[in-house]
């Protein structure tokens, strides 16, 4: 039987694999327009800090369980496919 731990762990990571997800591909875009600008040292820094950030989600989560990691990586597919969305619509 599945424990309450695990339940939280789950509904934890998925939600904040979500968000962090949603922020990840909403940086990706608003990185992509500061490569095309020109602006390649900055760009580069901020996606060290967006790749970072997002690594740093998934080893917390991690630390927190299999289920929760496993649930995080869920969200943040559940936001590419949203950003993906998002994206063809605006064309």
């Amino acid at each position: 039987m599945t424990g309450h731990w695990t339940i939280w762990a789950v509904m934890a990571g998925l939600a904040t694999g979500s968000a962090v997800g949603a922020a990840h591909f909403a940086a990706l875009r608003w990185n992509a327009r500061l490569f095309a600008a020109g602006r390649t040292g900055f760009a580069l820094g901020a996606q060290a800090a967006r790749c970072g950030l997002t690594a740093l989600l998934l080893f917390a989560l991690a630390r927190a369980g299999g289920a929760a990691v496993l649930a995080g990586l869920a969200g943040l597919l559940l936001a590419r496919h949203a950003a993906l969305r998002l994206a063809m619509e605006a064309r």
